[in-house]
């Protein structure tokens, strides 16, 4: 298949979950398809260890023609504006797509929809990751990091902008359950399938390092809403009474960013803030307790896929859980309230043979369920399924060349799509 992959910016340094996301799902599809990276924004860094072709706009721009904006139909309003959305980099990607003639184009995040809406006769796909709208609206009810009135606004905002772009899009994929059911209830579209990240358990993997029985860390970028909001849960609720507990207790801090929202907790007892920190696998294996406190975000928790592949117990709140396949006290320990968060820290941390036997069931879990391979797979279905016009068992093992795909294709269905598969 000839893949085009519309993003915002190239998907390196991977200091971000979405990035994360794309940079695994396309470097894997590359390696059996044709794939044509297209970012509008460059990245913090000029070189990319990619495997497949990756193309920058310059100033928001892919060619060097100047266009009638208007004439030709990119006409941005409100609600784009208020998003971002530049139409001069909309209208050079459609004219990129129709150039190119892909099989698929596949769009990653929000930011994507009125490049995809306005792609004709090519089948299209928006991998939303989490639901916009669903985020803004558990920053409403649960963050503390906008104002009420704001919160609304982008609540509205947001479900307006995806309701009118997502049913132009065949396709939309996102990353839990409940990220479906709500996406399908305030846009109507009938084709949304969860895709879930996966994780690299070869590289998050069970370590030697001796654990300190005293520690607890958290990891995460320090300016996402959701993960301040955790922060402050954490510091203010359960924090607190841990130390009084066990005042030997020590509170591990990592992640990229500063938010003023924080900066009153730096000083707390027993927290240690480090900051970014390139490789945290030693602090993780160094902790007894990965503790994932979030009262607000959707989607995935790549934190606790990242601890269970470590073979690392979590303690978490069901928000955070998500659609994970968690199970309480088998392979995840689960609390909701700040009592309980505390109480379970604390028999955690007392008891080592507790947290071995959690931690063990933990990395099956991961090992089993949750494959970037399998996402990828995932991925490669949905767009055999919108070329051909019907679904199709896909074996990727069997699939290992573009060729085996149309010849798999032929077979079921009798046509090929306009470039073969």
């Amino acid at each position: 298949m000839k893949l085009l992959i519309i993003t915002k910016r190239p998907p390196w340094p991977i200091h971000y979950g979405d990035r994360l996301h794309c940079y695994e799902l396309v470097r894997r599809l590359a390696q059996r398809h044709d794939v044509l990276l297209v970012a509008q924004k460059p990245s913090e860094v000029g070189d990319w260890p990619f495997d497949f072709e990756c193309r920058v706009a310059r100033d928001g721009r892919l060619f060097e023609d100047q266009p009638d904006l208007a004439a030709e139909g990119f006409i941005a309003d409100r609600i784009d504006r208020y998003f971002g959305i530049d139409m001069g980099f909309a209208r050079d990607a459609v004219k990129l797509a129709r150039d190119w003639q892909p099989d698929v184009v596949v769009g990653m995040n929000y930011h994507s929809l009125p490049v995809l809406a306005r792609i004709k006769g090519v089948p299209t796909i928006c991998d939303l990751l989490d639901d916009e709208t669903l985020h803004a609206l558990l920053e409403l009810l649960h963050g503390r990091s906008t104002g009420k009135l704001d919160g609304l606004k982008c609540v509205l905002a947001t479900a307006l902008f995806q309701r009118r772009y997502i049913r132009q899009v065949d396709a939309v994929t996102v990353l839990s359950e409940t990220d479906r059911r709500l996406c399908r209830l305030h846009t109507g579209h009938r084709l949304i399938r969860c895709m879930p990240h996966g994780v690299d358990c070869d590289h998050y993997a069970p370590r030697k390092d001796p654990e300190d029985e005293n520690r607890l860390i958290f990891w995460g970028s320090l300016t996402f809403g959701p993960n301040i909001g955790a922060i402050r849960f954490f510091a203010e609720k359960v924090w607190p009474i841990l130390r009084r507990q066990r005042p030997d207790l020590r509170w591990t801090v990592a992640g990229r960013g500063e938010s003023p929202q924080l900066e009153r907790y730096r000083s707390l007892p027993g927290v240690d803030w480090v900051g970014y920190v390139p490789d945290l696998r030693p602090l993780i294996a160094r902790s007894a307790v990965v503790v994932v406190p979030m009262l607000s975000g959707a989607g995935i928790k790549n934190k606790i896929m990242e601890a269970w592949a470590m073979g690392k117990t979590v303690v978490c709140t069901p928000r955070a859980l998500g659609s994970l396949p968690g199970r309480h006290a088998e392979n995840v320990w689960i609390a909701n309230t700040a009592k309980k968060t505390a109480r379970a820290v604390l028999t955690l941390a007392n008891d080592r043979s507790l947290r071995v036997r959690i931690g063990e069931s933990a990395r099956r879990t991961v090992v089993e369920h949750c494959s970037w391979d399998r996402a990828a797979a995932d991925l490669e279905q949905l767009c055999l399924d919108l070329i051909l016009k019907q679904p199709l068992r896909y074996d990727v093992e069997l699939a290992k060349t573009p060729a085996a795909v149309r010849r798999q294709a032929e077979g079921k269905k009798g046509v090929t799509s306009k470039h073969g598969a």
